[in-house]
């Protein structure tokens, strides 16, 4: 797959997370407390506001706009179980950070818990 190149590792001496606009997504690169770093989509699945705009604590992140809350690296949303966010590819080649413009297919994204025992409701919206 595609990479392009996004920042560098220098860019994360002060910052844990960078959000970039790519073909029109937004997508985010967060660096670990180990020192590595992964790519992951940062818009908020409900109306597409950058989530590193909100409050992030840990791996939380809270969209401002109506308070959607997502563990970042693992993808979920805890509100809405089925509005996951997406990795991206990542590699790192002299110190340069490059990503993935797509998203990785479900296969090769890092496995999380199942979602055995989420309740998920699904609403007419008037039909």
């Amino acid at each position: 797959m595609q990479h392009i190149r996004l920042a560098a590792v220098s860019d994360f001496t002060t910052t844990r997370i960078k959000s970039f606009r790519v073909f029109g997504r937004k997508l985010a690169i967060v660096k670990e407390e180990s020192g590595s770093f992964y790519a992951t989509e940062i818009s908020c699945k409900h109306q597409n506001i950058d989530l590193t705009t909100g409050r992030i604590e840990g791996d939380m992140a809270t969209c401002p706009a109506h308070r959607w809350k997502y563990n970042i690296r693992t993808g979920r949303c805890l509100n809405h179980p089925m509005a996951m966010l997406r990795r991206h590819g990542l590699k790192i080649e002299s110190g340069e950070i490059f990503v993935t413009p797509l998203p990785l297919p479900d296969a090769e994204e890092e496995d999380v818990d199942d979602m055995d025992g989420w309740e998920v409701e699904f609403k007419d919206p008037g039909r």
